[in-house]
């Protein structure tokens, strides 16, 4: 069962793209108005990242310290995630960073290909809409492989955000998100409903047929996270997702 009075995928000030009034207290206080349960807070870790804003890391054991005081008095459990982006090259220090730290959620996410931020489009120059996607899935089975100790995948179908390629069949590239899937399920691992993807479509990431093939392929981890980077969006579209999924998917 996927629970909706959960957001598994929160930003707070101190991830550098998100509010600076966002904080865990303000996160909390708006959960309890929406009638949310739990939240867990996951803000951004890139190692040598792409983009200016990421140059400078959170210091986690402050943060850590933030986030117990935070916790003795929050009128809901909130628990201590982390959304840490995958670059083939920085494996030794992810795997050794989500070591150090207790943390209770780890997203791994695809932020950066070939040292390249989807982000400002620079990935997708020069290549097909099929070499993009598919150096895309490819990275992400790599990650999978390489990250052993996360939680969920993170925003699947990220690719198409910022992409002027336009969305993707699933069956162009069924053998590459079966890979990936059947590796997520294989090791007991999960993917998340990331409802960010509303801002700029129809879908969640991943879209519905992605959902419903994980499902098929055995999958049963799948939570629910709305990427919030600002207060107002904590639990976006989660009602609307409820509705669509019995639809698309019978869950």
């Amino acid at each position: 069962m996927i629970d909706f009075t959960k957001d598994t995928h929160i930003h707070t000030a101190y991830s550098p793209d998100a509010d600076k009034k966002a904080t865990f207290q303000r996160y909390i206080d708006k959960a309890v108005d929406l009638g949310l349960k739990e939240l867990t807070f996951t803000d951004h870790v890139d190692f040598d990242a792409v983009h200016p804003l990421f140059f400078n890391m959170i210091d986690y054991d402050t943060y850590i310290k933030d986030f117990n005081e935070v916790k003795k008095t929050s009128k809901i459990p909130i628990k201590l995630g982390v959304e840490i982006g995958y670059q083939e090259h920085m494996t030794t220090e992810i795997n050794t960073f989500i070591d150090k730290y207790p943390f209770d959620h780890v997203i791994l996410s695809i932020h950066y290909i070939e040292k390249k931020d989807l982000y400002t489009k620079e990935y997708f120059k020069r290549k097909t809409k099929k070499e993009a996607y598919s150096i895309y899935f490819d990275t992400c089975i790599k990650a999978v492989l390489e990250i052993p100790n996360f939680t969920v995948f993170g925003h699947l179908d990220y690719i198409t955000r910022y992409s002027e390629m336009g969305d993707y069949l699933y069956t162009d590239y069924q053998e590459q998100i079966d890979t990936l899937l059947n590796l997520i399920i294989k090791n007991d691992r999960g993917i998340e409903i990331n409802t960010s993807g509303f801002v700029v479509g129809e879908n969640p990431y991943p879209k519905y047929q992605v959902i419903k093939r994980f499902k098929e392929l055995g999958g049963t981890f799948i939570t629910m996270g709305s990427d919030a980077h600002n207060v107002e969006e904590l639990g976006r579209s989660f009602t609307t997702v409820q509705k669509q999924l019995k639809k698309a998917i019978q869950i």
